[in-house]
Parts: C-alpha cells; sequence; structure tokens
C-alpha cells in the first residue's frame, strides 16, 4: 500500500489484493467510476473521469490487470451478485439486510414483515436469520407478535463469470418461535433444502432459479416441494452510468406432499430501483398473483428495502 506522501493526498487507497474487496465488485462499477469518476458512486473527487481520455480497449484492459491482484479464484465475482427478487433467494453469498413487507387483499393476515440479516463467510458460505412479524385478524381481535425464526447456511460451489453460471446450496431451519396459538406460528421445527442457481446473459439479462423442499418435524404437517423462477433486465440512466432500475417476472409453484393436495402457481411483477448512488441501498415493489386456486388465495402486495452493508454505512453515499 503506498503512503499519502506518494499518492499527494490522505484518502485511504483501496486495496485491490483484499480478496473480501475486489471480487465482489462488478466490472460495470469500475468502469463507471473509470468513465464519470469518483463522484458517479459517491466517492471522491479525487478521482477524475478518464472517460474523455482513455479508450474501451484501455478501460478494459485496467479492469482486467485489477482483476490479477486477487489471486484467489473460489471468491464469486460481482457480477453474480444480481438483482434481488421478491421470493427467490440469490445463489451469491452477500452481506446484507433486508426488510421485506406484505399486505395481503384478503384473509386473516392483514401485514407481514420479515428482517433479514445475511453475513459472509470466507470465499463462499453465508449465514442468515430472519425474523418474522405479523399482525393477524381473528375472531378474538388483532394477534400481533414476531413469529418463527429462521436460521440458514448458503454454501457456494461453483462460480464462472465465463460461462455466466452460479451454483449454490442452502440449508434452513425453521424454529417454532411464533405463537400458533394466536396465529403467529406454524408450532413446528421445519428443516428446508434449496438448490440456487443463475445464468447471465448478454445485455445485463438475467435468469435466477430456487428449488426447494420443506420437511416439517411434526408428522401432522404436509411437506412440501417447489420451485421460484425470476426473469429480468437491468436498465441504467445517464448512459448507463447512473440509477439501476431492474423490472422482473417472478413464477412461483408450490406443491404439498399430501393426498389431494394441488400445485399453487402465481406469477411476481416487480421492480427493483436503486436509491442511493453508491447502489448499495434498493428498493422493490411488486405483486404476488394466483394463477391457479384463485377462489382460496387472494394478490399479496410486497415491497422490501434492501442494504448491502459491506459497501457503505445505510446512510453513507447518497
Amino acid at each position: 500500500m503506498r503512503t499519502p506522501a506518494q499518492v499527494g493526498f490522505d484518502l485511504p487507497m483501496p486495496n485491490f489484493s483484499d480478496c473480501r474487496f475486489g471480487p465482489r465488485e462488478a466490472n460495470a462499477d469500475w468502469s463507471a467510476i473509470i468513465h464519470q469518476g469518483g463522484p458517479v458512486r459517491a466517492f471522491s473527487r479525487l478521482m477524475p473521469a478518464l472517460g474523455d481520455v482513455l479508450s474501451e480497449a484501455e478501460i478494459d484492459a485496467v479492469i482486467a490487470h485489477l482483476r490479477t491482484f486477487c489471486s484467489d479464484a473460489r471468491w464469486p465475482r460481482g457480477e453474480f451478485n444480481l438483482p434481488l427478487a421478491l421470493f427467490t433467494e440469490k445463489a451469491f453469498p452477500e452481506d446484507e439486510v433486508v426488510w421485506r413487507t406484505s399486505f395481503a387483499t384478503e384473509g386473516p393476515a392483514d401485514i407481514e414483515s420479515v428482517f433479514t440479516y445475511e453475513k459472509r463467510f470466507g470465499p463462499r458460505g453465508q449465514i442468515e436469520i430472519k425474523l418474522p412479524f405479523a399482525s393477524v385478524r381473528q375472531r378474538s381481535g388483532t394477534q400481533a407478535g414476531f413469529g418463527d425464526i429462521s436460521v440458514a447456511w448458503k454454501q457456494n460451489l461453483y462460480a464462472n463469470v465465463d460461462t455466466g453460471w452460479i451454483f449454490s446450496l442452502l440449508g434452513e431451519v425453521v424454529l417454532p418461535t411464533g405463537s400458533e396459538r394466536r396465529g403467529l406460528g406454524g408450532g413446528s421445527f421445519v428443516f428446508e433444502t434449496h438448490a440456487l442457481f443463475a445464468k447471465l446473459f448478454p445485455r445485463d439479462v438475467f435468469l435466477q432459479g430456487q428449488v426447494f423442499a420443506g420437511f416439517p418435524a411434526r408428522s401432522r404437517l404436509s411437506e412440501e416441494v417447489g420451485l421460484r423462477m425470476v426473469f429480468g433486465k437491468t436498465f441504467a440512466e445517464d448512459n448507463g452510468w447512473g440509477r439501476a432500475w431492474s423490472p422482473m417476472i417472478e413464477v412461483l409453484g408450490a406443491q404439498a406432499l399430501a393426498s389431494g393436495a394441488k400445485t399453487e402457481w402465481d406469477i411476481v411483477p416487480q421492480m427493483q430501483v436503486t436509491l442511493s448512488r453508491l447502489q448499495h441501498v434498493r428498493f422493490n415493489a411488486g405483486a404476488r398473483i394466483p394463477v391457479t386456486e384463485t377462489s382460496e388465495r387472494s394478490t399479496v402486495f410486497l415491497f422490501y428495502f434492501l442494504w448491502d452493508w459491506y459497501d457503505g454505512g445505510l446512510f453513507q453515499r447518497w
């Protein structure tokens, strides 16, 4: 690392040899800063805009050289840190906080929120903790409180930016911490397994998928299998350097493994948008619309706020 006397200013320099930092950044983010200068991502103006000085080939060569500083190929690249869908889990291990809220148009649950904390461990691991809170209407009145907390571990198994594929596994335990009597919990431990994948396509088009199965510890509860798929594309303002918009369409399928149970299918149109200039705070909103069993299920409106806390503080880089 060079000293302030060597570089001529006292701002900390990024350490591109630190594999905890470099690989998680996508080429597009570095390209934006080289083209437009530090302020495009709310960094210092001491980083000049070089888009009129360097050719595209030269900028690509600079980024390729920076990629050589981390020699550990186990770290998945930031290109796989795709927009988070409202239901489908990402295959990329991340450091994020997500607050997700849903409003049912009919039925007993008026409002349900889930606070999710995710922390990365090493190149490929991640722990995830979910804390749900719900307000439920019952004959005795409205019940509000915490639901069933869950703890999960995500392990990335394969990530290759050249082929555009990433694949991870996730194991989750749902704890019966919510009151079943008050309608705030399921009353049983549930063990879940998830296979997660994503595919990158040209022009910022992407596909993400999740296959899962749930196994309740109480025999009277049904086991469940399901599929979630999301297809989307990211558009960025200011010739590709500014605020990013990601329209997505999600397809959800779930089947209880019980006699006579029918497969439930839903579609979830949604839009994610970056809020901060650093793009580490994002918002997504959409609606879960039943396709089957519509007489028993109603449309649910959802939104979330996402904070990638590793990149910066919640109120920084705006």
